[in-house]
């Protein structure tokens, strides 16, 4: 400072900090339209950090939220009218491609261990019809503008409601098993063969020789009725094959009382996703799909959602506050979509279901 006089009333001074001011400004404007741009995306896919998610060649399946998603990019014609032209003609362009990407991505959607969704297109127009317009109708989540002109479509179809309505098969839920009960109809025939064992003179034969009944003891020839409990027998060493499972890993641990849903960690058993999964037990008998749960729900929830972590899957708001877990042991089938748990566990996945209807509304959560 000389003479009252201040090195910031320099007009260089001033020249120079305003310059480093806009600096500081047009660096921070640059880094925000970054962060929206990355937010932007990852929001317009809606993939948690939990969820469990399948790339394919064509598209995306997220297995939590039950969402198929394919891409597709559009460009704009070589001579356009107009900018808006342009424009309008590569959106529609891109939405084509996205939504034969999309039909691609559901051909491959498993329903169960056996089939997928393009062997039911296959089998049946009616189905291939009702699927296509399903695919056409899929919504635009997100619309992309490249600088050079093209456009990129991100397109969703969800999996539950009409697509399921459409792929689950009519015979699919629990009221299906009804008509076992009609099998004893034959039964009140058997009383009317008796009745003719009686006419024959088989009495008379034991008549002289009352005391060679006694003698001839036809009871040893009973141990024959033990020969098929021995049958029976090497079913046994099936539940001695749980025996080393429940040491390895968790049983059922939840609150107690009344359970609220169900989480299976099948973790680490090369299990991979699908519309219509099983639980089973040792012995392959059903524990939860087709038997238990009505068609109804099956379309309406979806059979089971999925996850990779057993925290997140038990804090889902589909299995709600209180649900149990369940430590499966493989998978099964020729897809490896159903799970398999041991006996210990089967006998109480048996009992929570009787006491509540979780199982029914599809309260379930696979962690793979």
């Amino acid at each position: 400072m000389h003479d009252g006089f201040s090195v910031s009333d320099d007009p260089r001074f001033l020249s120079s900090s305003r310059e480093q001011k806009m600096k500081i400004v047009h660096t921070f404007v640059c880094c925000a339209v970054i962060i929206i741009i990355f937010v932007g995306r990852a929001s317009a896919q809606t993939f948690g950090a939990s969820d469990a998610v399948e790339a394919t060649a064509s598209g995306t399946i997220n297995w939590t939220v039950g969402e198929v998603y394919s891409t597709g990019i559009g460009a704009p014609p070589a001579r356009p009218a107009n900018a808006a032209q342009a424009r309008a003609m590569a959106e529609r362009a891109a939405f084509v491609v996205a939504i034969r990407n999309l039909l691609e991505t559901v051909k491959g959607v498993r329903v169960d261990s056996e089939t997928v969704v393009e062997n039911f297109m296959a089998k049946s127009d009616v189905i291939r019809t009702r699927v296509d317009g399903i695919v056409r109708g899929a919504r635009i989540v997100k619309k992309q503008y490249l600088s050079d002109g093209s456009v990129e479509v991100l397109v969703a179809m969800p999996m539950r409601g009409d697509f399921m309505n459409a792929i689950v098969p009519d015979t699919f839920g629990r009221t299906s098993t009804t008509p076992v009960p009609q099998k004893p109809s034959p039964t009140p025939q058997k009383p009317s063969e008796i009745k003719p064992a009686p006419t024959v003179p088989e009495p008379a034969k034991p008549s002289p020789p009352p005391v060679k009944v006694p003698e001839i003891k036809p009871e040893p020839i009973k141990p024959s009725p033990l020969q098929p409990e021995k049958k029976a027998e090497p079913i046994k060493p099936a539940p001695s094959q749980p025996e080393p499972a429940p040491p390895s890993g968790p049983t059922v641990a939840f609150k107690g009382g009344v359970a609220t849903g169900l989480v299976i960690d099948a973790r680490g058993l090369g299990l991979r996703p699908a519309l219509l999964p099983k639980i089973v037990d040792l012995q392959g008998q059903e524990l939860y799909v087709g038997q238990v749960v009505p068609r109804t729900n099956a379309v309406e929830q979806g059979v089971a959602g999925y996850a990779k972590d057993v925290n997140a899957a038990a804090s889902n708001f589909r299995v709600t506050d209180n649900p149990a877990v369940i430590k499966g042991l493989s998978a099964s089938g020729s897809a490896r979509t159903d799970v398999v748990i041991g006996q210990a566990d089967a006998q109480a996945l048996r009992q929570l279901g009787s006491k509540g209807d979780f199982l029914q509304y599809c309260r379930v959560i696979i962690v793979y």
